[in-house]
């Protein structure tokens, strides 16, 4: 009998010693855990605050490279651009010697235009059109210059094909009469008549 309690003991020790093992096992095993788990979270977080780093680098560079465009300090191209000179207001109100508009000069230069792009032309309403425009657009660039500074000038050309009809052309203007101007000049071509007219007004 005492053989067998104290078997019956060695056995509840015994299975309590295997019982203790087991815990400390996995005690040990949720220890290693934990430090690994802890390690992958810091990996994972190292890395997301890497990535926002470098999108904030990025997104201030795009911002630095914006203001850069509006400011002047480098072109579209990318290249360096020379800075914009900005000059004060001379608050003249007048033209200077020399530079005012001269209404004589204005009407040679739109005989020359007409005379020398229109004679010896027939009429052609699909061509002439666009013809006027260029025209007009010559003129107006011949003038700006011939010398007269400070200046707007406004050229208008008018091609009508003639079949017996009659035509007034009328304009009105309000501005400076000591400074502001105006020229026109007819030409008669083959079947058509051509107008050229340029206002200039002087601003200050």
């Amino acid at each position: 009998m005492e053989n067998s309690s104290l078997s019956r003991e060695k056995l509840k020790a015994h299975n309590a010693t295997e019982k203790h093992h087991e815990g400390g096992s996995k005690h040990d095993t949720f220890s290693m855990k934990t430090p690994m788990s802890r390690d992958r979270a810091g990996t994972m977080q190292s890395e997301s605050s890497t990535g926002t780093g470098t999108h904030s680098k990025l997104k201030l560079q795009r911002l630095r490279h914006k203001i850069k465009l509006v400011t002047g300090s480098f072109s579209k191209s990318g290249s360096e651009s020379q800075i914009t000179k900005h000059f004060e207001n001379t608050y003249r109100t007048e033209p200077k010697n020399g530079t005012r508009f001269k209404t004589k000069a204005a009407e040679d230069i739109i005989s020359q235009v007409l005379d020398g792009n229109l004679k010896g032309k027939p009429y052609d309403s699909k061509k002439f059109p666009n013809l006027a425009k260029s025209l007009a657009e010559l003129i107006k660039e011949r003038v700006k210059n011939s010398g007269c500074e400070r200046y707007k000038i406004v050229a208008h050309v008018t091609i009508l094909e003639n079949k017996g009809q009659s035509l007034r052309q009328v304009s009105r203007s309000l501005w400076n009469k000591e400074t502001d101007n105006y020229a026109t000049v007819s030409f008669e071509g083959n079947g058509f008549t051509a107008i050229g007219s340029v206002f200039a007004t002087y601003y200050d």
